[in-house]
């Protein structure tokens, strides 16, 4: 374990790897379809492509734009850039085109690795590989970036010696081993694809990596039962939808371990979790990408307690501190916000050129801490846990991605004839979804979403929006939050209303009517038909998530079996009803249909029934609970 009071010669990410391809050399690392890598194998690789990032002109410190998805290409050039003295800055290539190149703009990078059989090394315009003054610091690992409250991302420097504390410590935590087989299910545009890729390397064990981009419910759980997995990461709400979705889902006992991250958990899905998975421990990780990865972790029970789950205990070398509006300590079960001292943090963010420093220096008792503030409400727990309650500020958390609504907000009032919005986190079927009131001249919803996907990931663009002569607001001149929360639930309840309308005559209903009460089941609109019908379905508000929701449920509404990867293709509400009369007209239905479907474990029944209720309380949860403009996590 890395001390924290070692000196800043602590190893770095790449020597621990090249340590590890030493000790488990003819160890498979990565399996990828038929493809089979050694640990020896990846180093040579990785050496390769570091000779020809010198040979280009990549200086230490130089920022390297690793371009791809997620694969064991990506894997090979990470490693390759710290080889060759880089700093990492990861993207993936289907963000908008726009939104890549800001990152790159912000970053500063020197080149682009542009990742596949061959990857393809460019220079960029503006330095050929010599670092910014910022970049001189060895421990520089690589720029992440997160959603930014000033209408931009934010780019977060990370450390070496950070990574590698955390890295050492799930290896040895949870001793990942040589037997192990990780599946790697996490895009390369986070902060976390460094831990779901790196620790199971670390530790001698194979990352199974699906060859499928988009996988659906069911291919899902196929893979992890196929590959013999051992281990994952997942986001909760993602793992939610797997069980929820998947039409057939019988016990897997070979997973042994699930590090769930990103969102609040649970316990009734960890008790779901545990009937499908029963040898799986569950673990509970928390932790902001400013302190590097996680720095609290709980092995949850497997009966857990009722309710949201605590996020346990400070990793070592890490700890926190509670604090009121004053910066004093609150007592044991006084919620206040949470501030963290990790051992090693990052490096700050990068603006302009430099790197800022987001950490405070709090005084406790007699002695100095530097920490960063999260944000995050929190108290200390009886014994000596902690619990996380909700924001206290404008960020909140859609599928497991951090989300500053003040950045949505400013997209949005970027785009054409847009006079000013509101962005506000509702529940939904799937969990949270973002939903925008939005004063707009001469309203055209296809307008704003085309460029809103030119601007924003997927998960950013608001499910559900709702156009208004203006803005109501206050006599002080601010935001009419009630009133724009009623018209936000107003909405809710005439979608609900239309969609139960939808349900009756089932039997005589085309395959069109009955695809539309899918599509505005997941993505919350009822403004499927008629001129202003959003042509297709990212358009109405879907996102990654919420397609393999659509994959699902198409699939037992219909009975029919197709890859998931179809609807990537078949994205308007025409094409994808002529895909479904395809596979009907030809046979490809499933004898079973969506009513004789395989066996399901109990716990996976109750949770498509409470997501079936869900329609039902979405509007009495945003009548009761308010809107979350990022103040309940």
């Amino acid at each position: 374990m890395i001390d924290r009071d070692a000196s800043g010669d602590a190893e770095s990410v790449d020597k621990l790897i090249q340590r590890a391809c030493a000790e488990f050399s003819e160890v498979v690392v990565i399996e990828s379809g038929t493809e089979r890598i050694t640990y020896t194998a990846l180093l040579v690789r990785a050496e390769e492509l570091a000779s020809r990032l010198r040979g280009s002109g990549l200086k230490r410190g130089g920022i390297v734009a690793i371009v791809g998805c997620r694969s064991a290409a990506v894997i090979v050039a990470v490693l390759a850039v710290w080889l060759a003295g880089g700093i990492v800055l990861l993207i993936d290539e289907t963000l908008p085109e726009t939104r890549r190149e800001l990152m790159l703009d912000s970053a500063a990078a020197s080149f682009v690795v542009q990742c596949g059989a061959t990857s393809r090394i460019r220079t960029r315009a503006g330095g050929v590989g010599a670092a910014a003054a910022w970049s001189s610091n060895a421990d520089h690992a690589y720029v992440a970036f997160t959603s930014g409250s000033t209408g931009a991302p934010k780019a977060i420097v990370g450390s070496h010696r950070g990574l590698a504390h955390f890295l050492k410590w799930q290896v040895e935590e949870f001793a990942i081993g040589v037997e192990d087989r990780f599946a790697h299910l996490t895009n390369i545009s986070f902060d976390v694809w460094f831990r779901d890729a790196l620790s199971p390397l670390l530790g001698g064990a194979t990352l199974c990596i699906p060859i499928e981009t988009h996988l659906g419910a069911d291919n899902v759980l196929d893979f992890i039962r196929g590959n013999a997995i051992s281990g994952l990461h997942v986001v909760p709400s993602i793992a939610e939808m797997w069980l929820a979705e998947a039409d057939d889902v019988q016990q897997i006992v070979g997973l042994g371990r699930a590090f769930f991250a990103g969102e609040p958990l649970d316990g009734s899905l960890v008790s779901c979790w545990n009937d499908v998975f029963p040898n799986c421990q569950v673990v509970n990780l928390y932790g902001p990408s400013e302190t590097t990865l996680a720095q609290y972790h709980l092995r949850v029970p497997s009966a857990p307690a009722p309710g949201i789950q605590s996020v346990g205990h400070a990793i070592p070398g890490s700890r926190s501190f509670v604090l009121d509006e004053n910066q004093a300590e609150c007592p044991p079960g006084v919620v206040g916000e949470v501030y963290i001292n990790a051992a090693w943090p990052s490096h700050g963010y990068l603006v302009k050129g430099r790197i800022v420093s987001p950490f405070v220096r709090i005084e406790i008792g007699d002695d100095s801490h530097r920490c960063y503030p999260t944000g995050d409400l929190g108290r200390v727990l009886p014994d000596g846990a902690l619990e996380i309650s909700g924001r206290r500020d404008d960020q909140v958390k859609i599928g497991g991605v951090r989300i500053e609504l003040q950045e949505v907000r400013s997209v949005v009032r970027s785009a054409p004839r847009v006079r000013d919005a509101f962005i506000c986190a509702v529940p939904g079927l799937t969990g949270k979804i973002l939903a925008g009131v939005v004063q707009m001249d001469d309203p055209d919803e296809s307008v704003l979403r085309n460029h809103l996907r030119s601007h924003l990931m997927g998960v950013m663009i608001p499910a559900m929006i709702v156009f208004v002569p203006e803005l109501p607001m206050l006599s002080n001149g601010k935001l009419d939050r009630r009133r724009l929360g009623d018209m936000v639930s107003d909405r809710l309840a005439e979608q609900a209303r239309s969609a139960t309308a939808r349900k009756t005559s089932e039997s005589r209903r085309t395959v069109s009517e009955r695809l539309e009460d899918i599509w505005a089941e997941l993505v919350g609109t009822d403004a499927l038909t008629g001129g202003n019908a959003p042509s297709t379905f990212f358009e109405s508000g879907g996102t990654s998530l919420t397609i393999v929701g659509l994959h699902a449920k198409i699939q037992r509404e219909f009975g029919i079996q197709f890859p998931l990867v179809r609807l990537f293709e078949k994205v308007t509400l025409h094409a994808q009803c002529h895909l479904i009369e395809q596979l009907m007209g030809r046979g490809e239905a499933t004898d079973a249909g969506r009513d004789t479907a395989a066996p399901r474990a109990p716990g996976r029944r109750q949770l498509v029934a409470a997501r079936q209720a869900r329609r039902i309380q979405l509007t009495e949860e945003v009548k009761n609970e308010g809107l979350d403009h990022g103040k309940h996590g």
